[in-house]
């Protein structure tokens, strides 16, 4: 009988930490991967930030390598917010975070920068066959 009640409480055990870690890591997949409604609006927000003035002189002194779309409802008040929305443009230099200017976004602007991950390594396209 101790047995088995040592054995019930073991799996009870490992099914609270298995259960435990994937709510967890769901969550924080949930949090920073857009969804299909996510997709529309990151979509809609590129086509503005390629026709915004900011990006066109961006891309006039700079390579441009990558456009990401990224969403992150992490630490945010309201998670429905536009302002969790963020396209990033990549360059040899730095990365340009841009994001809406307004609660119905209007227009998009350059909010920040960052560090680029093209100043240190080369483009990933066009991708090397290994022999």
């Amino acid at each position: 009988m101790q047995k088995k009640t040592k054995l019930i409480l073991i799996l009870l055990f490992i099914s609270f930490v298995l259960n435990f870690y994937l709510g967890i890591s769901s969550f924080i997949k949930n949090t920073y991967t857009p969804n299909l409604e996510d997709q529309i609006i990151l979509g809609e927000m590129t086509k503005m930030v390629l026709e915004n003035e900011q990006y066109q002189e961006i891309a006039a002194r700079e390579n441009v390598y990558a456009i990401k779309q990224g969403v992150s409802r992490f630490n945010v008040a309201n998670p429905s917010s536009i302002f969790h929305y963020e396209i990033n443009v990549q360059t040899e230099q730095q990365t340009y975070i841009f994001s809406c200017t307004d609660n119905l976004c209007t227009g998009v602007s350059n909010e920040g920068w960052s560090y680029s991950r093209y100043s240190e390594e080369k483009p990933v396209l066009p991708l090397k066959k290994i022999n």
